[in-house]
């Protein structure tokens, strides 16, 4: 690893310790600090006791497993509890550790360097670790997952390796245990694999993707299925929270997802730093359209955009929390805009 790059990463890692500690700190002594309530993280905490004292089947949930979407993030929280006891408070504090090491996964999987990174940490202590990270939501364990996700996704567009696709694949589908609406994310890059090389180990890299996703996916498959008799992974298919269809309704959920979250809550305000990246995104996008052509890993991550955001505008409740559902891909969204002024700076010198 480059001398350079480990200097960044260790100012990356400095800038953390700084932003994050008063708030950690401040938990000690661990322990319970919820109380029953109909919000996510008491349901999440109520599941998780249920799997730790009850069963792996976690009894708690009647019939097959909806929502919340966080599946596999019950059991992170519940192996969590078994090791330190019924303790939220252990979890925030291991919350924060994985956001951590989320910003240096993004740092390593992107090698975007200092500007990033610093930027980053910023991005992630304004829209997760003030709001989310001291709340059970399985968005804490996404945006880790995603970091490693890239990783093994950056190895596999560089080496070709097998390893990296099984390892990427895998994390496809614990993605998708974690949240439902990453399901998409293993066929897209398989086409993308297909579409970038057009021969057969792409096409078996591409169906080694689709196979890791179906494995993990069928730990809800094999839940259901022994605690209700039930095989239509129903997470999926329930349309208990789906809006009505309309072409202003969807308009407004873009703007939302772009920042500007007035258009579905008005008291919500706007985030300005996300105007600023997705313009960046949008430089990108020129220069690519421009140039016809673009490096693998921006177009993975832009594939990424689409099957990340796409079914949240589709058919969730973006506005359930704030932003929490958006607030994971934003570390993408981030290097793909440094990504955009690159190359639009880099063009500009060629021409001058």
């Amino acid at each position: 690893m480059p001398r350079r790059f480990v200097v960044t990463l260790c100012i990356v890692v400095a800038a953390m310790a700084i932003a994050f500690q008063p708030r950690v700190r401040a938990l000690f002594p661990l322990g319970n600090d919820l109380e029953p309530s109909g919000d996510d993280w008491w349901t999440y905490h109520r599941y998780a006791v249920s799997v730790v004292q009850d069963g792996l089947g976690m009894p708690a949930v009647e019939g097959p497993y909806t929502r919340p979407g966080g599946f596999g993030y019950v059991y992170f929280v519940a192996a969590c509890y078994a090791m330190f006891g019924v303790r939220p408070e252990v979890v925030y504090v291991i919350q924060t550790a994985l956001l951590a090491l989320a910003v240096v996964g993004f740092v390593v999987a992107f090698r975007q360097g200092l500007l990033y990174g610093l930027l980053l940490v910023g991005f992630v202590y304004l829209d997760a670790f003030r709001f989310y990270t001291f709340r059970l939501l399985s968005e804490n364990l996404l945006i880790f997952l995603l970091a490693v996700l890239f990783i093994a996704l950056r190895r596999l567009l560089s080496t070709r390796s097998w390893l990296a696709a099984v390892a990427a694949g895998l994390l496809c589908g614990a993605c998708f245990l974690t949240r439902p609406n990453t399901v998409l994310l293993a066929p897209a890059w398989a086409l993308l694999l297909v579409w970038q090389k057009r021969n057969r180990r792409a096409i078996a890299h591409a169906l080694i993707l689709i196979a890791g996703l179906a494995a993990m996916a069928g730990l809800i498959v094999w839940r259901d299925y022994a605690a209700a008799g039930s095989l239509d992974l129903r997470v999926l298919t329930t349309t208990q929270d789906w809006p009505h269809p309309s072409a202003a309704l969807y308009g407004k959920r873009i703007l939302y997802v772009l920042g500007d979250l007035r258009a579905l809550v008005p008291e919500f305000g706007a985030l300005r730093h996300w105007y600023a990246a997705w313009a960046g995104v949008l430089l990108l996008l020129i220069q690519i359209v421009r140039r016809r052509q673009a490096d693998p890993l921006d177009q993975a991550a832009l594939v990424f955009l689409a099957a990340y955001y796409g079914p949240l505008i589709a058919v969730a409740d973006i506005t359930n929390y704030g932003i929490r559902m958006l607030m994971p891909a934003m570390p993408v969204v981030l290097y793909l805009a440094m990504r955009g002024v690159k190359v639009t700076l880099d063009g500009r010198k060629m021409h001058s």
